[in-house]
């Protein structure tokens, strides 16, 4: 009887679950938002290997809520250079793995072509080591390379494919600024992410690099792991790294570090605790959305309620029950707000595999979410229908009779 009454009155159910759908949709998509922002950093993180520490002048996880402060630390604290670098890899050599890369921006040419914005990267000869990057074709950066100076790189699939779109690059030259460089291998594609390529690079030895722009040009980003077979932990790596550079330093013991450190494991805790600040404040906004919509489906009850006197004064005059009456009318809002928690679903499903389409963002909706928005949509409903059952079980069965 429930359902013959919402199919008897198509408009008004439609009417009735908008504001539910709205709120259901609103609430997966912010889901997936914060699934999708989460896995995006994890898989930022990953190009730090598993057990690479990255030490850096400052790092954002260090100043959470404090972005003034991490711009005075960004302005005060020391660069790390390249002769800490060489400090460092001499105290730490036998037990660790220490690289560095440092980087800056400019446009890549041959012949007619220019790629503008693209990243160049000073790295030494071990980064493959310790980063994920990984040689597609040609060969690797070598200590030869670093030690000499020499005019040589590696370059992105992007590079690859617009500068070389009908030749293989290996061996040929491109302009980096105003200097040439030889192509000496390509790296593997790491994909996109938000729409943006992260293949729109060209690596060359940090001695190289060095020489372009200056030793002292910018702050030096270290990486450092403990070598194959060693027991150490990332904890391990950063405690001993971090006893070196305060050393180097010559820093007292009641002075703070004026350096940090990134790992995979703070980056991707990080995520998480910027993902459970946002939640909390989204969250209660959509829940806002999904009131409204209750109050919608308790006003259209009532209006219901209303038009229905007389069929309900029927029902009771022939021997139904009030809690027949209160069933029915429950069961009623119940299924129009599960009807629009699954529309809401729908909704949001297909919104998020059209921008996970055009961005390249990893976003999809949790089982979680899809659970969440069933049992919300059916809360909503009973608690919602609860206000207009009650008045249609109430009615007395004579004045319902006489209604016209």
């Amino acid at each position: 009887m429930a359902l013959e009454a919402i199919v008897a009155n198509r408009l008004r159910s439609i009417l009735t679950v908008i504001g539910i759908v709205i709120g259901i949709a609103v609430v997966t998509l912010v889901a997936a938002l914060l699934e999708g922002a989460q896995g995006f950093i994890s898989n930022t993180a990953s190009s730090l290997k598993g057990g690479v520490v990255q030490v850096e002048k400052a790092s954002f996880q260090d100043f959470i809520g404090d972005g003034q402060a991490f711009v005075e630390a960004q302005a005060k604290r020391p660069d790390i250079t390249i002769e800490e670098l060489e400090i460092l890899r001499s105290r730490l050599e036998g037990q660790f793995e220490v690289g560095a890369e440092v980087s800056a921006a400019l446009p890549v040419q041959r012949a007619n072509k220019t790629l503008n914005g693209v990243g160049i990267r000073g790295v030494t000869a071990n980064a493959a080591t310790l980063t994920s990057i990984k040689i597609e074709r040609g060969r690797e950066l070598t200590d030869f390379d670093d030690r000499y100076r020499r005019s040589v790189c590696i370059i992105g699939a992007d590079v690859d494919e617009y500068l070389f779109p009908d030749r293989d690059p290996i061996g040929q030259m491109i302009k980096v600024g105003t200097a040439e460089y030889q192509v000496i291998g390509v790296a593997e594609p790491l994909g996109s992410s938000f729409g943006a390529s992260q293949d729109a690079f060209v690596q060359l030895p940090l001695g190289t690099f060095a020489k372009v722009f200056g030793s002292r040009s910018r702050s030096v980003s270290l990486l450092v792991r403990a070598k194959d077979g060693s027991e150490m932990t990332t904890e391990d790596v950063e405690d001993r790294v971090r006893f070196e550079m305060r050393l180097i330093r010559k820093l007292e013991p009641q002075e703070d570090d004026d350096f940090s450190f990134v790992t995979s494991k703070s980056v991707e805790a990080f995520a998480g605790r910027i993902a459970g600040v946002v939640a909390v404040v989204l969250y209660p906004l959509t829940a806002i959305g999904l009131i409204v919509g209750g109050i919608v489906v308790m006003n259209m009850m009532l209006a219901s309620v209303t038009e229905r006197t007389r069929e309900i004064g029927i029902r009771l005059a022939i021997g139904a029950r009030r809690s027949d009456i209160l069933a029915q009318f429950l069961i009623e809002s119940t299924m129009l707000t599960l009807a629009g928690g699954a529309i809401g679903i729908a909704v949001a499903a297909i919104l998020v595999w059209t921008a996970a389409g055009l961005t390249g963002f990893p976003l999809s909706i949790p089982i979680w979410a899809v659970a969440a928005a069933f049992f919300v949509s059916t809360t909503v409903g009973l608690v919602f229908g609860v206000v207009p059952a009650r008045r249609a079980s109430k009615l007395n069965p004579i004045d319902a009779l006489r209604k016209e």
